[in-house]
């Protein structure tokens, strides 16, 4: 079997356990109602394993050493350092593809801050929030896959990881800027030659959300202003009309002015990474090397298929 087909399996299999254990558990809480006040630390940690611990036992049964294929290598702190940079300039990206998405989704991804207002610990919010699912996510989409599917060709590999990588995420809104963040970050591993800059990254984000979740509140309150009716719900501008859309729409103009800059400036951020590291030659010569092995299998497919399959059907009971 090739390995593509073997990575692609891998995908199916944390599909179907992701969902089994997800809908079983919502289930679960709905017969036994104790169950309602478990810990969203205990419910992240718990969707973590669920993608860590199958991608750990593909790597021994297939007995691949993961060193080997995953490039671990160690970065200097000049490279770290423009990795946050250029994470920041593409920011304003991702939340214009964050906001056009919300016209279309009423899901969103309140969690985080409902749990930091609940006066959760910045510090446990730090590492089960951005550093957790950096690690294993990275591992699973920049490592197994990623690296696994470069061998073939390198753009399809960039552009079908990003895709799993948004797929994953079981949520329209989350999808699109999350297909957008796999490609950057795929191309931060080749600009580096380790994942340990795409973890940085992911971290750079997560770590931005949760901060910014926590200090609002604080501002809120100094300013003498009820937070509760300043934090929307997910997807809230699906349900917008009249002047208050247009509004919203403006928004996405601007920020999509502010996103052209700020992106132009981390592509020249991104070829100083690239030189620091020594990387540039390789960069621009990589989408000439590869094989013609087939990436897409029927695994695949129906991987993909149930991750949309049940983002549709939670968009359709959102709108019940």
């Amino acid at each position: 079997m090739s390995e593509n087909k073997s990575v692609n399996r891998l995908f199916l299999v944390v599909v179907v356990i992701y969902l089994s254990v997800s809908l079983g558990f919502s289930t679960l809480t709905a017969l036994v109602p104790a169950l309602r006040g478990m810990s969203v630390y205990v419910s992240i940690l718990l969707s973590q394993s669920l993608v860590f611990v199958p991608c750990f036992l593909y790597c021994k049964l297939k007995k691949i050493k993961i060193r080997q294929l995953v490039p671990y290598r160690k970065i200097n702190f000049a490279t770290i350092v423009l990795v946050v940079v250029c994470t920041y300039l593409m920011y304003p990206l991702v939340v214009v593809l964050n906001a056009i998405s919300m016209l279309f989704s009423t899901g969103g991804s309140a969690s985080v801050a409902e749990m930091i207002m609940e006066g959760q610990s910045l510090t446990l919010n730090l590492i089960c929030v951005a550093l957790v699912p950096a690690c294993v996510e990275e591992f699973m989409f920049r490592g197994l896959i990623f690296q696994t599917y470069r061998k073939s060709r390198m753009l399809p590999a960039i552009l079908l990881s990003a895709f799993l990588f948004g797929c994953m995420h079981m949520n329209l809104n989350q999808f699109v800027y999350a297909f957008a963040l796999g490609v950057y970050l795929a191309f931060l591993v080749e600009a580096t030659g380790s994942i340990f800059s795409s973890m940085i990254a992911h971290f750079t984000l997560n770590a931005t959300g949760v901060l910014m979740s926590w200090l609002l509140p604080m501002l809120y309150q100094a300013a003498g202003v009820d937070q509760m009716t300043q934090i929307p719900q997910g997807g809230f501008a699906a349900n917008m009309e009249g002047a208050e859309l247009f509004l919203f729409l403006m928004g996405i103009a601007v920020w999509g002015v502010i996103a052209i800059g700020t992106t132009c400036g981390a592509v020249g951020v991104y070829i100083a990474i690239c030189k620091i590291n020594h990387r540039w030659d390789h960069v621009k010569q990589m989408f000439s090397q590869g094989t013609k092995e087939r990436m897409v299998t029927v695994s695949l497919v129906s991987g993909m298929a149930l991750a949309f399959a049940f983002m549709g059907f939670s968009l359709w009971l959102e709108r019940m």
